[in-house]
C-alpha cells in the first residue's frame, strides 16, 4: 500500500511589522444621494425578522414556486437535470 504524505507550508506571518490601524470619521455630504435614501428609509422596512418555531410552509411553498419560475423564464437559465 502507498503512503502519501502530504507536506503543507504556510508562510509565516509577522504581525508586529505593521503600524497599527487607525479609523477616523468621514464627513458625510448631506446632498449624497445614498445619504439621503438612508435617512428616507422608514424604519420598519423589510429588516424586521423574526424566527419562528414552526414556519408557515405554504408561505414557503409559494415563494419557491415563484423563485423558481422566475428562474425558467430567464433566456440564460440551464437546466442541468436535463443534460
Amino acid at each position: 500500500m502507498l503512503k502519501l504524505k502530504h507536506h503543507i507550508h504556510l508562510p509565516s506571518l509577522t504581525l508586529g511589522s505593521h503600524a497599527p490601524l487607525h479609523l477616523v470619521p468621514v464627513p458625510v455630504d448631506d446632498d449624497d444621494e445614498l445619504t439621503q435614501a438612508i435617512a428616507a428609509d422608514p424604519i420598519d422596512h423589510d429588516n424586521n425578522w423574526t424566527l419562528e418555531e414552526r414556519p408557515d410552509t405554504s408561505e414557503l411553498e409559494s415563494f419557491w414556486s415563484e423563485v423558481s419560475s422566475d428562474l425558467k423564464s430567464d433566456p440564460e437559465w440551464t437546466d442541468f437535470a436535463k443534460e
